[in-house]
């Protein structure tokens, strides 16, 4: 290329260049149009807290719905909120275990096991305790003029919501309410003979 044409070229450039005034400003501009962003890369225990997650989610529904889901949840659990927002109740038979859900125990003289029931379990006798009127009172033997050492007897303590019952029947002879007691029982005492781990605690009681 000759010198000429060089210097032409030269002039070109500086006048096209000459009213462009290369600041801070425009240099950050052009920076920022040429700023590529990082590809994004998948981190390996991305996966790992989706399952946590995942896995949270389905305990907490167990939880609140009352449900064991395999291994999600445990029968404790299950329920807990309905069990506190529904009822409770300790009934201790003289032929029979001390069972109570205030504490989720189940008594056989100086034998004490934790004892929960499932969510099915536990909306069999709430209707059974529904269908008692414990709010009425209950018309249940005292024992006195008793001619014979009573049997079958119950000491009863119930919460529906927030109100407690507290009941004695002495088994000397039977009403309807205490048939329903007995009927309440045995829902109990059928329930818990079916879970495994309980055989000691409700083998039968003998008269002596």
């Amino acid at each position: 290329m000759d010198r000429e044409l060089e210097r032409k070229i030269k002039r070109m450039t500086d006048e096209g260049l000459k009213d462009l005034d290369f600041n801070s400003e425009l240099k950050g501009k052009v920076r920022q149009k040429l700023k590529r962003d990082k590809p994004y890369r998948r981190r390996w225990y991305a996966p790992v807290i989706s399952l946590l997650i995942v896995v949270l989610l389905l305990f907490v529904f167990a939880v609140v719905k009352g449900e064991k889901l395999g291994f999600i949840g445990n029968e404790w659990l299950s329920g807990f909120f309905e069990n506190s927002s529904n009822f409770d109740i300790e009934i201790n038979a003289s032929h029979g275990p001390s069972v109570s859900t205030f504490d989720g125990t189940i008594t056989r003289e100086d034998v004490v096991k934790p004892i929960s029931f499932t969510k099915d379990e536990r909306d069999r006798i709430f209707a059974k305790i529904e269908s008692i009127d414990f709010e009425g009172g209950l018309d249940l033997p005292d024992g006195e003029g008793c001619n014979y050492q009573p049997y079958g007897g119950y000491d009863v303590k119930v919460r529906i919501n927030k109100d407690n019952y507290e009941y004695q029947s002495s088994g000397c002879h039977t009403t309807a309410d205490s048939r329903a007691l007995d009927e309440l029982w045995e829902l109990m005492f059928e329930m818990i003979k079916q879970k495994p781990g309980y055989e000691e605690m409700v083998e039968p009681y003998y008269m002596i």
